[in-house]
């Protein structure tokens, strides 16, 4: 077995490792979300982008093991995905023992890998599918570190931070995020990003419920301005590929 088939095996391994804690420990995740709901955590059907997330993974490992260009995707990436999966398994364990504090340092970490793993995919020409799932787990594991470092504070009861209400972080973050994802969908040509943060954004625009009117009003313009980016690059995609 050569080395690029090796590293797939090993990501493998990894993979089914962070399966098996995130299905055991899933209805537990979120019973500790709602015990310590933010404003920002968005209605519960957003969380189903996880088995997307999941599926895709799974199909960019088997393709790493048979692909031609698996050994290249190997290099540039080494041992960076498996670091993630083990991550992502571990926030799980500590999340559901709720010890939040420790798990917003952990999703942080697995933040870092993502950003590794995604700059390294985009930095030299590179099969479409060799991103594709990185860039939908990095747009959510963005929202999500944001989310759970307001977790964090609402655990600590902590409705006001440094004299600024809960309310007012929440839009500071929203518009945070949304430049962010717009230069990401700019700087690397990424129409999949943004719509990942409109999935979102969609699902803490519902969870609201109307109860905040400028919130809702940030999100819907926010939305907006990101729906116009995924339709630039997406047109702009197409146009590359005919030409």
């Amino acid at each position: 077995m050569n080395s690029q088939r090796k590293w797939a095996v090993i990501y493998l391994i990894g993979f089914s490792v962070m399966i098996f804690l995130n299905y055991w420990s899933a209805v537990n995740v979120g019973i500790v979300a709602d015990e310590n709901q933010a404003l920002i955590q968005p209605a519960g059907f957003a969380f189903s982008i996880w088995g997307l997330i999941y599926i895709l993974l799974f199909i960019w490992i088997i393709k790493v093991f048979f692909s031609e260009t698996g050994a290249v995707t190997v290099k540039r990436l080494h041992i960076w995905p498996l670091i993630n999966f083990l991550l992502n398994g571990l926030w799980i364990l500590v999340f559901t023992a709720g010890w939040i504090l420790l798990s917003s340092a952990v999703i942080i970490l697995l933040l870092v890998t993502l950003i590794k793993m995604y700059t390294e995919t985009s930095n030299q020409d590179y099969h479409w599918f060799d991103r594709l799932p990185f860039s939908v787990y990095f747009g959510w594991v963005t929202a999500a570190s944001v989310v759970n470092i307001f977790t964090l504070l609402v655990s600590y009861n902590q409705e006001m931070f440094l004299g600024i209400p809960e309310i007012s972080w929440t839009l500071l973050a929203v518009l945070l995020i949304t430049v962010l994802t717009v230069y990401i969908g700019f700087q690397f040509r990424d129409w999949l990003y943004p719509l990942v943060i409109v999935w979102t954004y969609s699902g803490i625009y519902i969870e609201n419920d109307n109860m905040y009117p400028l919130l809702d009003i940030i999100l819907i313009l926010s939305i907006a301005v990101m729906i116009v980016l995924v339709l630039f690059e997406g047109v702009k995609k197409v146009k590359l590929s005919k030409s």
